[in-house]
């Protein structure tokens, strides 16, 4: 996963494939400035690093369209990242970061924050030790009920034929060592 993240645009492909199953050509689209060589050469990489995997082969007259999902979550245990060198776990936050970024930025503009029910909030803490592990703890917690509540939200939607609707959800958790906290 540490060489599938450490380029943006085998990173933004993760994020389109984190919406559902998609086509080389169809990703090319979504990207800026990638050809669909380069967008096909960065899919082998990632199917070769067992990210992606082929879901089916879709023929159209003479023409074979090849079907990518994530083959695994581009997630990492807190017990991955502690062996992920410093020098490799920059870049990866720095790409993780740019993404969210992005999507703060299109969500304020078209609206995404508008409404009541939604949450945003930045809250500066001072703990100790047993604290820092509680707040990993807690967060932990909080990343795998939100992936359980995705993927009951799927199978529901499967049976009733209702639409998802797509959100983010975003767990930052870091030292801020400057006395303005």
């Amino acid at each position: 996963m540490v060489k599938a993240l450490a380029h943006p645009t085998r990173v933004d492909i993760l994020n389109i494939l984190a919406e559902g199953p998609s086509s080389p050509s169809r990703i090319a689209k979504q990207l800026d400035n990638v050809s669909l060589n380069l967008t096909s050469h960065h899919i082998k990489v990632l199917k070769e690093l067992g990210c992606v995997e082929l879901e089916e082969e879709v023929r159209h007259g003479g023409r074979t369209e090849h079907i990518y999902r994530l083959a695994k979550l581009p997630l990492f245990t807190n017990e991955e990242w502690e062996q992920i060198d410093a020098e490799d776990g920059q870049p990866i936050t720095l790409e993780i970061l740019r993404v969210v970024s992005e999507e703060v930025r299109e969500a304020l503009l078209d609206g995404g924050f508008d409404g009541p029910d939604r949450h945003l909030s930045r809250t500066p803490l001072a703990v100790d030790r047993e604290g820092w592990d509680e707040v990993v703890q807690i967060l932990d917690r909080a990343l795998y009920e939100l992936l359980d509540v995705n993927e009951r939200s799927a199978k529901r939607a499967e049976l009733s034929g209702e639409d998802l609707t797509k959100v983010r959800v975003v767990i930052m958790h870091f030292l801020h060592e400057s006395a303005s906290t």
